[in-house]
């Protein structure tokens, strides 16, 4: 019903808060406004994925790259939620400092830990987070236990964990965000990892946040709508609304908060497009800095050789191995992490010819990600024409910590009794954060502390562009924890103005 309502109803409601994007960032904080009591329209691009799963026989979950062909292209309610994991780590306490690595320092953060964990508490029990400490030296404080109990290892992964504890290794449990136990609908299937799930039971942002949200009464939602701009006041000190393409025509929207969750790509892109005479180079572009600092993962993929037989279809992304964070007393720089993944087709996105080996490798393995940080500087980033993104500089990759790290994971599994596949090849970038990052300085950042945009009242970044260092671990619980403070600070605005 509330669906309906918004796309019939004209635009004349004067909103508290305007959301663009309906990922982790904005559904989340749509989610914390709606209990505040304040009105909230979320503006999203692209529209729902909707279930086709004909019989019970059918997969449960539909691989990202058969639904489209670019992630970072693609609109969707839920963003890019709707295929992640659904690994939701907490930063490491060291991540919120500033850290010497092989090749530069990792920025610190304008906020601590400490500042962070009562809505990382918040956030794991909204996502349903299934998570233990149990094996993660690395694991940083927390005021309670995680919600619900770690995912338990399938049979052929469980014996894999057994050895490589046995090899003297440890082992933790991924924190998983899935609607599993007494109730819930997730099945453990093994159409997870990088899939979307047609049966809801993956813990992503359009089911934990945006759907409570809307059913507030608070919320509305407005799909296939384009934010073109954003409306600022003359002299260019506070937000007035954004103008949408709408039902076909413009019309604009006001509202005393805009917060924009658009993705990196896309909330740089409209801050570059809603410049104004006060703000020539864009909003928030003042010191130069949006779309500079990219910072992201510099990421392997390799394949422990599990058994003769064909690996089962089963949840298989449930442990990882985290000691190797913070470095170790031959590498004194920090180091990384080391991740099972969970089964994907793989083998569907190589040519032909070599098709049929890779289908036969995905049989028999199982397939791993090893993960170190990638840094930012002033240089790294998106390089625009006008407004349109003509080239990116990667962030700075630490070569010989990231071959360390290879290195360190492909012995686990061989002292564990495995072969493995591991390529020595340069690292993907996966996970990018940064280019409107948060900082207490303007000439260095595009946001403040809460994530406000410098001088620019009741203008919000709440994705991952807003983070300053990626770490090593996912980021999806950080932008979600940063969600729930920031509306918790738009709140406290909203009623004293």
């Amino acid at each position: 019903m509330t669906q309906n309502r918004s796309i019939i109803e004209p635009l004349t409601q004067h909103y508290d808060a305007i959301v663009i994007g309906s990922g982790a960032g904005g559904s989340t904080l749509a989610y914390q406004l709606s209990r505040r009591g304040h009105r909230v329209l979320v503006v999203e691009r692209g529209n729902f994925l909707k279930p086709r799963r004909l019989n019970a026989s059918d997969p449960i979950g539909k691989y990202i790259y058969h639904v489209i062909r670019n992630i970072n292209d693609a609109s969707f309610v839920g963003g890019q939620t709707k295929f992640y994991g659904s690994a939701l780590y907490r930063m490491r306490e060291s991540d919120f400092h500033a850290v010497e690595h092989e090749n530069g320092v990792s920025p610190a953060w304008p906020i601590t830990y400490s500042d962070l964990e009562p809505y990382y508490e918040k956030a794991e029990i909204l996502y349903r987070v299934h998570g233990s400490s149990h094996g993660d030296p690395t694991e940083p404080p927390r005021a309670r236990p995680f919600p619900y109990p770690p995912i338990e290892h399938a049979p052929i992964v469980s014996g894999l964990v057994r050895r490589i504890e046995q090899s003297g290794t440890q082992v933790s449990p991924i924190p998983l965000g899935l609607d599993y136990g007494p109730g819930g609908s997730c099945v453990l299937c093994s159409t997870c990892d990088g899939h979307y799930c047609q049966i809801d039971a993956k813990m992503d942002a359009e089911i934990a946040a945006l759907r409570p949200a809307l059913a507030s009464g608070n919320v509305r939602l407005l799909t296939e709508t384009n934010c073109l701009r954003i409306l600022t006041t003359r002299d260019g000190s506070r937000v007035t609304g954004v103008l949408l393409r709408y039902l076909g025509r413009e019309q604009v929207a006001h509202a005393n908060v805009v917060a924009v969750c658009a993705g990196l790509v896309g909330s740089i892109s409209l801050l570059r497009r809603s410049r104004t005479p006060k703000h020539p180079q864009g909003l928030g572009n003042a010191s130069g800095c949006l779309g500079r600092y990219l910072a992201g993962h510099s990421t392997g993929i390799m394949f422990p050789f599990i058994s003769w037989k064909r690996v089962p279809p089963t949840q298989t992304k449930t442990f990882a191995i985290n000691g190797y964070y913070n470095g170790t007393t031959e590498w004194p720089y920090p180091i990384g992490v080391i991740q099972m993944a969970g089964q994907m087709p793989f083998w569907g996105e190589r040519p032909w010819p070599v098709r049929p080996l890779t289908y036969l490798l995905g049989r028999h393995t199982l397939m791993c990600f090893y993960m170190s940080e990638a840094l930012p500087t002033r240089n790294t980033g998106l390089i625009f024409d006008g407004d349109e993104i003509v080239n990116r500089v990667a962030p700075v990759h630490n070569l010989r910590t990231f071959l360390k790290l290879r290195d360190l994971a492909a012995d686990i599994f061989r002292r564990a009794g495995h072969r493995v596949l591991a390529r020595r090849r340069f690292p993907f970038v996966w996970h990018e954060v940064g280019t409107a990052r948060f900082g207490k300085d303007p000439s260095t950042s595009v946001l403040d502390p809460n994530c406000q945009v410098h001088g620019i009242e009741g203008l919000y970044v709440l994705d991952a562009s807003a983070l300053p260092s990626a770490g090593a671990v996912n980021s999806a619980l950080t932008i979600i924890a940063l969600a729930l403070r920031a509306g918790d600070h738009i709140s406290r605005h909203l009623r004293s103005s």
